[in-house]
């Protein structure tokens, strides 16, 4: 009896070993990623587990119990069930690849395998189907031939050389326009290596280069190859090309295309060499296409833009008309006019205008180009500015020097701060004018100066040079820890120094000096007879003056300047102007004036201190309808910015 009690108690813990390795084998049955079936002999269904009904879209209660058309033994066997019933009457296991059918009518793919299941006698009592989905394998597959049979034909048809490489850059694939390009036979170049058909130069160059291109898996464009042709001599081509992936993101190959550019590219070097020299040539140049109608330009070379002042975009699709303006000599105008529709060459000296209306002496010869059949293609014009010349022709060489003078006086820039923004123009009337503006930047503030010296003399030039070389010496000397002058001290010393050169070349100046405080944010100004500035305020209708009072500069050796102080906020401007846009007048008589130039400046409210400049000239212009400035014409923007500091923004 103790022996059967032990009995009992081994045959129960080999029935729970049993149990527990079921159930473990249950488990992993209904997590497999794969679908699973069981079937009797007879076809009808009695297990499917989740992986089943996610791949067919049928449930289990669907299916068990049922003769289903999901299982291959129901019915007669098809086609792609070939040689099944032999292979499982042998015992063994079949193995194939099926496209079935899903309830919602989707058609997909499995490999599928189908293996007998024996009773403990080794009867065939069930049989076991497992089936792996490659549905997106097949599409992938069937899209990658379908794109590699479209490949290959238009290989066959076009003239370029299109190929394919393995990983290691050798040719599995070559179109024949290899022949035309390289002088091989395409068989010849499979198995060839990319680096093996390159000049020596590229070809170590590219057994460096080559292993990262194909770790990138990056595709390369208009790639520039410099190949050595059969017979020896060197072959340019353009490649571009693409990895070809498998589904894990791996390279397969690479297939590309190689266009000949050998002939294009000796072109190119040589006219790369006329191009230079024509780029680095000191008169303008630039071709019109003589078979537009309005002979628009096609090239401008650098010479061109620094003689017009236009830029190669403003310059580029413009007729030179462009440069035309109200005293450009008609009798030149219609000789340009008659060489342009009689296709002929010519040769004049006219009066132009640089883009802001300054005028210049264009001394132009046109030439005509025609093509092989004498047909007249293109314009050639060299354009050269004989202002100079002319000048000392007739006897304006003082007026010249005085010009030069003084444009090199301005800034050369807007100055742009997180503590401030400045911008600043002047244009003058004639070869020299009297209009004069600057800003100082220093550490914790920033000073601007306008100023207006009346006539248009030589005498005015060197009188502005003078103050302005004062300025900037007391500049320096602040810089230096030397006295920091507030606007009204500025204005009155600068008085002092200059009024006997004032007096006696029977000139004044008026002037406007402000200084605006970045922390404090706050502007102090002196006025020295000058116009009065518009201030206009962030969310204010309307602007404000800044008015003190002062003489001009050169009237007596003592003068007193009061300064004040106003705060700003951030994005509030003042606009500093000379008289030569208020006393504008537009062809009726009628003057522009503070109020219609204050109304502008709060039109352009929105625009930075650069734009708001241009905007305000042209709307002047506008105003004048084309007519020339009769004064000099200056205008210079400050706002306030949004932090206390000087460092550029």
């Amino acid at each position: 009896m103790p022996r059967q009690r032990g009995k009992g108690r081994l045959d129960y813990t080999a029935r729970r070993e049993v149990q527990e390795q079921l159930f473990i084998l249950s488990r992993a049955i209904q997590q497999s990623p794969n679908a699973l079936l069981i079937a009797r002999v007879d076809g009808f269904v009695e297990y499917v587990n989740p992986s089943f009904t996610r791949l067919t879209g049928y449930t289990a209660e669907e299916v068990m119990g049922q003769q289903s058309s999901v299982s291959p033994f129901a019915g007669p066997i098809g086609t792609q069930y070939r040689n099944l019933k032999g292979t499982l009457r042998e015992g063994r296991t079949w193995r194939g690849e099926v496209e079935g059918e899903r309830k919602n009518g989707e058609r997909y793919w499995v490999q599928e395998s189908i293996s007998p299941i024996l009773s403990p006698e080794g009867e065939v009592t069930h049989f076991l189907v497992i089936r792996q989905d490659i549905t997106q394998q097949k599409l992938d597959h069937a899209a990658l031939e379908e794109s590699e049979q479209r490949f290959r034909q238009v290989a066959e048809m076009t003239g370029e050389w299109l190929w394919e490489q393995d990983t290691d850059g050798r040719y599995i694939y070559c179109s024949g326009a290899v022949s035309e390009i390289l002088g091989y036979r395409p068989e010849e170049i499979i198995g060839m290596r990319y680096f093996d058909l390159l000049m020596p130069e590229d070809n170590l160059r590219w057994q460096q280069e080559f292993p990262e291109l194909v770790e990138s898996c990056r595709g390369f464009c208009r790639l520039l190859n410099h190949y050595r042709h059969k017979d020896g001599h060197e072959v340019f081509t353009e490649s571009t090309g693409e990895p070809v992936l498998d589904p894990s993101g791996r390279i397969i190959k690479w297939r590309g295309v190689d266009h000949d550019i050998t002939a294009r590219k000796h072109y190119e070097d040589a006219l790369r060499l006329r191009n230079r020299a024509i780029e680095a040539a000191s008169v303008g140049i630039c071709i019109a296409d003589a078979q537009h109608p309005n002979t628009p330009n096609i090239y401008v070379n650098p010479a061109l833009c620094r003689l017009t002042g236009y830029s190669k975009d403003e310059l580029m699709g413009q007729n030179m008309r462009i440069l035309h303006g109200e005293e450009t000599d008609a009798t030149a105008l219609r000789e340009i006019r008659g060489s342009l529709k009689e296709g002929r060459g010519c040769e004049v000296v006219v009066r132009n205008y640089r883009k802001g209306g300054i005028p210049f002496w264009n001394e132009l010869l046109i030439d005509p180009v025609h093509d092989a059949n004498g047909r007249l293609t293109h314009f050639i014009g060299i354009q050269a500015d004989v202002t100079e010349r002319l000048r000392a022709e007739s006897e304006r060489k003082e007026l010249d020097i005085a010009r030069r003078i003084q444009l090199s006086l301005l800034p050369k820039a807007p100055l742009r701060t997180r503590g401030a923004e400045v911008a600043g123009v002047c244009l003058p009337a004639s070869h020299v004018g009297g209009d004069y503006y600057d800003f100082f930047q220093f550490q914790d503030h920033l000073d601007v100066v306008i100023a207006d010296v009346s006539g248009h003399s030589v005498g005015a030039a060197l009188i502005m040079a003078e103050a302005r070389s004062t300025l900037k010496a007391a500049t320096r000397n602040a810089e230096n820890g030397g006295i920091d002058h507030g606007p009204g001290d500025v204005l009155r010393v600068l008085n002092e120094l200059l009024y006997e050169d004032l007096d006696g070349a029977d000139l004044f100046i008026s002037m406007f000096y402000l200084r605006y405080d970045y922390a404090r944010r706050v502007l102090s100004y002196a006025n020295g007879g000058h116009n009065r500035p518009l201030l206009l305020r962030q969310e204010a209708p309307s602007c404000e003056l800044l008015d003190t009072e002062g003489l001009i500069l050169g009237v007596s050796p003592t003068v007193d300047f009061e300064e004040k102080q106003v705060a700003l906020s951030p994005g509030d401007r003042v606009l500093l102007y000379t008289d030569g846009i208020t006393e504008a007048q537009s062809s009726e008589g009628e003057f522009f004036g503070s109020a219609r130039l204050c109304e502008m400046f709060v039109s352009h409210r929105d625009k930075p201190p650069q734009e708001v400049v241009e905007a305000l000239f042209s709307d002047l212009r506008a105003f004048l309808g084309g007519k020339p400035f009769r004064d000099d014409v200056t205008l210079v923007v400050l706002q306030a910015g949004s932090e206390a500091t000087l460092e550029p923004a």
